[in-house]
């Protein structure tokens, strides 16, 4: 978790944030204008079809502020969220005061986690599971999602790919206004590691101005492969997102799907 300390000086007030703890107010207004979260959703259920499972229960890994929660929610899913960040699940937990969908949101690190009974199935959206840097901390999560799953369960996540991020954000320099808010997404990659680095800084109208460091490491689709089957997963498949078709060299995103081994 990184932490950025910025000084006091004349004009707007600079504050401190960690990871989507000053952007979690603001992450729908962007993310909802960039993901068509709808559309995803209706893809991960295609996979479930695929594999001939047919799930009632929705395990949301980094769920932040629950939009692909609700989503699957709507459409009759138990859901539970598991997210670290406190901020975005406070966002979350909002949406849902006083509805009826049957939503339960734990609050804990994805590499260590627990549920109080297992779900049919499992997904990780916009590729959350990129923020995990090391092996160890992907087989850890790997392993908490296995023993959170019914045997048989499926686990469907996205992530970026190496090309992604080495070629597609590498030295890329973004600007995003969205009412009150403008921001800057400035992005590098360090090829030894495979871990590209996004500073987000963000400027609204009553003069708060912060900045976040996000990263993200891409891995090799044997090594998911391998992980997982540590894991205790089998029949894995690995899509350019969004279809059933095998990545190729100059896929920017994958969907990978393993179903718990009984």
């Amino acid at each position: 978790m990184s932490w950025i300390y910025l000084l006091k000086m004349n004009g707007p007030r600079h504050i401190s944030f960690q990871q989507f703890q000053g952007f979690a107010k603001y992450y729908d207004m962007f993310m909802l204008r960039l993901v068509n979260y709808s559309a995803w959703v209706d893809y991960v259920i295609k996979i479930f079809n695929n594999y001939h499972y047919y799930p009632k229960s929705i395990l949301d890994i980094a769920c932040g502020t629950g939009i692909p929660s609700l989503i699957f929610a709507k459409k009759g899913y138990q859901v539970v969220g598991v997210d670290r960040s406190l901020e975005m699940l406070e966002v979350f937990r909002k949406k849902i005061t006083g509805t009826n969908y049957n939503i339960q949101i734990v609050h804990a690190d994805i590499r260590s986690f627990s549920v109080s009974e297992k779900l049919d199935a499992a997904v990780s959206l916009y590729d959350s599971i990129n923020y995990l840097l090391t092996e160890d901390d992907l087989l850890a999560c790997f392993r908490c999602v296995a023993n959170s799953l019914k045997p048989n369960g499926i686990f469907a996540f996205d992530m970026n790919t190496i090309y992604c991020l080495e070629n597609f954000w590498d030295n890329q320099e973004t600007t995003r206004r969205i009412g009150e808010v403008y921001s800057i997404w400035r992005n590098s990659y360090d090829q030894a590691n495979q871990i590209s680095t996004l500073k987000l800084t963000v400027y609204t109208d009553n003069g708060l101005m912060f900045e976040e460091i996000h990263q993200e490491r891409g891995y090799s689709e044997t090594v998911l492969k391998n992980l997982l089957e540590k894991a205790g997963f089998t029949e894995i498949n690995i899509y350019a997102h969004q279809t059933f078709l095998p990545s190729t060299e100059s896929t920017l995103r994958i969907m990978v799907v393993g179903r718990l081994h009984q």
